[in-house]
């Protein structure tokens, strides 16, 4: 779809200065709340995790800082050569999250932080699916979105100004159910205090029911 195109065409211009503006320590001590609280939910020990839409890299760095492994994937060249310039010592590969290219099973968590809000709202539901696909049993999903209503291209996101992208918004309900639906179960939500990205985001982690 060309606004999937813009999106990532977007993100490969702005990569450079977006990282910076992201990698401050007001948002890595938040996020690294959030990582840990999604390990803790996971019995494993040096579980494998996926970092959804991975940009800079950092998250995989905490994942791993944390105890877990991480293997990132995004879709677009210039937030990957950002990552791979943070930690070079990463996996890191370019892929949709729409068709992932791993075997069933195969992750005992998902770390989706700044992404499902680029997917169009009718292919939601078929991404995690994807999700639920490479999930172990008792699979824990970490994900944040923008609340709000309505999609579409944004010429100017409050998040970074003048960088075309597309979003959907969702309400924490709408999403829960989504992924009640799709059998997981809800365990925590909270809401990033606004400050820290300039926009209304919830985050929410579920466990993937026994299948």
């Amino acid at each position: 779809m060309e606004f999937v195109q813009q999106t990532i065409k977007t993100y490969d211009q702005i990569a450079s200065e977006y990282c910076i503006k992201t990698r401050q320590q007001k948002f890595l001590d938040w996020e690294e709340n959030y990582i840990m609280k999604m390990l803790s939910y996971i019995s494993a020990s040096n579980p494998l995790i996926l970092d959804v839409g991975c940009g800079d890299g950092r998250h995989c760095l905490i994942i791993e800082k944390n105890g877990g492994r991480a293997e990132g994937v995004d879709l677009s060249d210039g937030m990957l050569n950002e990552a791979k310039k943070l930690y070079p010592k990463g996996s890191f590969r370019k892929m949709d999250m729409r068709k992932l290219d791993f075997e069933d099973g195969h992750f005992d968590g998902i770390w989706a932080s700044g992404c499902i809000y680029h997917v169009p709202k009718s292919e939601v539901e078929d991404v995690i699916l994807e999700f639920k696909r490479i999930l172990k049993e008792q699979g824990i999903i970490a994900v944040n979105f923008k609340l709000g209503e309505g999609e579409g291209m944004e010429a100017n996101p409050r998040s970074y100004s003048g960088s075309p992208r597309y979003f959907a918004y969702y309400s924490e309900e709408e999403m829960g159910d989504i992924f009640s639906k799709l059998d997981f179960e809800e365990l925590e939500s909270c809401t990033y205090p606004e400050e820290i990205f300039g926009d209304k985001i919830q985050q929410m982690w579920f466990r993937l029911k026994g299948r």
